[in-house]
């Protein structure tokens, strides 16, 4: 498996967590309440966290493709909630699998 993690800091991050979650869940399945979130994406998931005013990012996939895939969407979709579309997130490998 393919790993990866980063974090975004914002205002209203409970809010955006929620609208990042709502907008995913009319396409694909998502789990979340105001603290974390499940997004099961047709090549893979993400996880996120949230603490404080800090979001934690952390995606798996079966391919590295796939993986730079659901980044780029994560990246894009959360750039639109934080109303910051040029957002660009600093991804980081990892070697441990996604904590659930």
């Amino acid at each position: 498996m393919f790993n990866s993690y980063t974090q975004h800091t914002t205002s209203d991050v409970e809010k955006v967590l929620y609208k990042l979650c709502k907008h995913f869940a009319l396409k694909i399945p998502v789990e979340f309440d105001s603290e974390k979130a499940h997004i099961e994406f047709t090549m893979g998931i993400c996880q996120i966290r949230r603490e404080q005013d800090t979001l934690h990012l952390q995606c798996q996939a079966d391919a590295s493709d796939k993986l730079t895939a659901i980044e780029s969407i994560v990246e894009d979709h959360l750039g639109l909630m934080v109303k910051n579309p040029e957002l660009v997130l600093q991804w980081q490998a990892l070697v441990e699998p996604c904590q659930s």
